[in-house]
């Protein structure tokens, strides 16, 4: 195996700061990481749900994150640009997802290196260690 290919299908902040932290920490140590964010996973991403806070917590640890008590750690979307450039991450969008949902990468925080689809995911995922969250 060559790295890790991460797929995120689920809009609870927790999940997917887990997934910022594992990608971050494999990027900079030079494993390349592939993040295809599909289905409710792209709702956590949009831009106007960031911006406005609007997140769906999770458990105690992301309501912890939101308040006081969590200002050490970057947002998830803040981290994972950040491991972009520490190291080998893409993040993808999964085109069928945003046609479903009759959005395009402009709704979304500028994390995404490019809309894919599902062939194209599993085609760079082809030699990693595939992750579902």
């Amino acid at each position: 195996m060559s790295g890790y290919a991460i797929v995120v299908a689920s809009s609870e902040l927790e999940r997917i700061q887990a997934v910022s932290m594992i990608g971050s920490i494999a990027a900079s140590s030079d494993t390349p990481v592939e993040v295809f964010v599909t289905m409710n996973g792209l709702t956590a991403f949009n831009r106007e749900r960031v911006e406005g806070g609007d997140f769906d917590v999770g458990g105690p640890v992301g309501q912890a994150m939101l308040s006081s008590e969590g200002d050490e750690m970057p947002l998830f979307t803040e981290q994972l640009a950040q491991a972009k450039e520490l190291g080998p991450l893409s993040v993808y969008a999964c085109s069928l997802a945003m046609d479903v949902m009759g959005t395009e990468l402009d709704d979304y925080v500028d994390v995404f290196d490019e809309e894919l689809g599902v062939a194209g995911f599993l085609s760079r995922a082809r030699d990693k260690q595939v992750l579902f969250v």
